[in-house]
């Protein structure tokens, strides 16, 4: 159970810091990543929905490959993100990752056009599987892409040799569930992007959680990990109450990316610089940030 072993923890999907122009702010990049490792993550997952990967300009995508390859300097995992809405896009992408020096690319199920059913997603990886001699993290978040990968589905690529793990973002608890025993006999990691299912997922035996809040407050989640990995569920129970609190700040206005990058700004790692059209937070929304960090105990 190589990959098991390996690919765990807290992982989080990076903001991609942006300049007011949209470019990439490099200094800000290399910022968050050493924050993110000093506070003891397992793991770093470039260029995800927290990364506005779908948003970005495709020369501030690959950028932003290059320059978390470069400052992570190997001293964690760094998983690249290859989303895209068609099987031939998303191999477009990992080339490029596998050109970047990258170990491992992250690829949901396509989207945009109807999905006409879960034999279209294996298709769609067994060609990616192919295509590619990098490892491949199967992404699944309906939310965004309309398309939900079944634990049955998920089972059936398990056992594929080049793929090494598996990132449910759906946060339906009951389906976890059912991944968590549908793949428990293989060699494939299982990753939690809920936040709200970090502890309970992690006590019932998922690998790790990959919070889009550990880029802000990594040291929670790491306790976190450690406090499930022990088994103390009353502590770890008591931890995801408090972490549950600091996701309010996500909700401080209709668009939880702004409240991310106003996150950015707060804890002076970036700018709060966002993709057009998508708006800034306002004054009084980023009052209720700093209440909210104050209540929580949230240090900045």
């Amino acid at each position: 159970m190589e990959n098991k072993k390996k690919i765990r923890g807290i992982i989080p999907p990076t903001v991609t810091p942006l300049k007011e122009d949209e470019s990439l702010d490099r200094t800000a990049v290399k910022r968050l990543i050493d924050y993110c490792i000093s506070k003891g993550v397992n793991g770093l997952f470039c260029n995800g929905t927290s990364g506005e990967a779908m948003r970005v300009t495709d020369e501030v995508w690959y950028q932003n490959t290059i320059a978390t390859l470069e400052y992570a300097d190997q001293r964690v995992p760094v998983y690249c993100g290859a989303i895209d809405s068609s099987t031939a896009r998303a191999i477009e992408k990992i080339k490029e990752i596998e050109h970047a020096g990258g170990k491992y690319a992250v690829c949901t199920a396509p989207f945009y056009l109807l999905n006409f059913g879960q034999d279209e997603i294996l298709r769609h990886f067994d060609r990616i599987c192919e295509r590619t001699d990098i490892d491949i993290i199967i992404y699944n978040i309906p939310e965004t892409t309309q398309v939900n990968i079944l634990p049955e589905t998920i089972a059936k690529m398990a056992g594929w040799g080049r793929v090494v793990a598996y990132k449910d973002s759906c946060a339906d608890y009951q389906q976890l569930q059912r991944e968590l025993i549908a793949v428990e006999e293989y060699d494939i990691s299982l990753l939690n992007g809920a936040e709200e299912l970090c502890a309970a997922s992690m006590l019932f035996g998922a690998q790790g959680c990959i919070p889009g809040l550990a880029n802000f407050v990594p040291e929670l989640f790491v306790r976190l990990y450690e406090y499930c990995a022990a088994g103390k569920i009353a502590e770890s129970y008591a931890l995801q109450k408090r972490i549950v609190e600091v996701r309010k700040i996500l909700q401080v206005n209709g668009c939880w990316m702004s409240a991310m990058k106003y996150m950015l700004l707060a804890f002076k790692l970036g700018t709060d610089a966002i993709t057009f059209p998508l708006e800034k937070l306002k004054d009084e929304e980023k009052k209720k940030v700093q209440e909210l960090l104050v209540k929580t105990e949230v240090c900045i």
